[in-house]
Formats: structure tokens, sequence, C-alpha cells
């Protein structure tokens, strides 16, 4: 049985479609994952870090029932030896999309506005450093920068410490995370 906030979840998961049409699994993750920890949008989803940042296998059901429902379609496309999934809605999703609650509808525009020009590895980066961050909060570990940076550079060596940096500057500005 579905608990009631998976509709507005999912309403949540075809507005950002809608303004964003060929964003992957992952992208539309990480965004629900901001909604969630930054902007406090109770969307009750259970994240995990993982391989690419933040996951939640509520996340993938949600889309996965979209698709089903045909709602939204994902077209399959390989790149550098990965496969991704472009999502966009059908003519049936853009019949059934309701417009969202005038309360979220800013934070949801916030959110999207500062991911827009930001490619998947981006938001892997952004989005760990928000989870990491909200973990050393959680447990009430000091959180110097230094700290976070060192921490994501761990479990994320694929990024060097100034990208990494610089990732933690940009949120620290946009108000994402708090020192």
């Amino acid at each position: 049985m579905q608990i009631m906030s998976s509709q507005y979840n999912k309403n949540i998961i075809l507005n950002i479609i809608e303004q964003y049409p060929g964003l992957g699994k992952t992208a539309v993750m990480k965004i629900l994952y901001m909604l969630q920890q930054v902007k406090n949008i109770n969307l009750n989803y259970d994240f995990t870090i993982y391989t690419y940042g933040p996951y939640s296998a509520e996340v993938v059901e949600d889309i996965d029932d979209l698709i089903e429902d045909s709602l939204i379609d994902s077209c399959a496309y390989e790149y550098n030896n990965y496969v991704g999934y472009n999502l966009n809605l059908t003519t049936m999703g853009k019949t059934k999309l309701s417009k969202l609650a005038t309360k979220d509808e800013a934070k949801i525009k916030d959110v999207l506005s500062f991911v827009e020009d930001k490619h998947a590895k981006d938001l892997e980066l952004l989005s760990t450093i928000i989870f990491i961050e909200n973990q050393y909060a959680k447990n009430q570990w000091t959180k110097e920068q230094d700290d976070i940076v060192g921490k994501v550079a761990e479990i994320k060596p694929h990024f060097n410490r100034e990208k990494i940096s610089m990732a933690y500057t940009t949120l620290l500005e946009k108000k994402y995370i708090k020192t």
C-alpha cells in the first residue's frame, strides 16, 4: 500500500520533468534530495550515500511507477560506456500533471534554478557535500570546511579537493549548507 504523500512526490517529479525535459534519473534524484534536505519539503524519501551520491530506492520506484503508468517516457542512451536515461512527459503525463502548492512552488523553482546549468557529475558532488554536511550536523561533529572537503574527497576520490572546495563555497553562498 502506498502512502498518500507518494502521489504528491510523483507530482513533484512530473513538474520537474515538465520544466526540464530530458533529465536523467540521477539528476531527478539529486534534485529531490536537495528539495528534501535543503528546502525541507517533506517527501519522506530515505537517502543513503551511494556510488553517484545520495540515493533512494523509493525515488527509483516512483519514477518507475510513472513510466509504468505511461506518464513519463524513459529513453536509454549510451555515454562513455554508461547507460543513462532521458525522462520526458508523455501526452498523458501532461494531462495528469497538477500544478504544485504555492508553498512548495517557490522552493522547487529555487532548486531548479540552481541546478539548471549543472551536469550530473556536478549534482553528484553538490548533493554529496550536502549529505556529508548533514551527517556532521546530525552527529554534532565539528563541521569545518576542511573536515567536510576531506570526507567528500575520501568517498569521492575522482573529485579533487579544489573542485570540492569550490562546490562547498557555492553551497555556502546559496545557503544550502551552514557552517
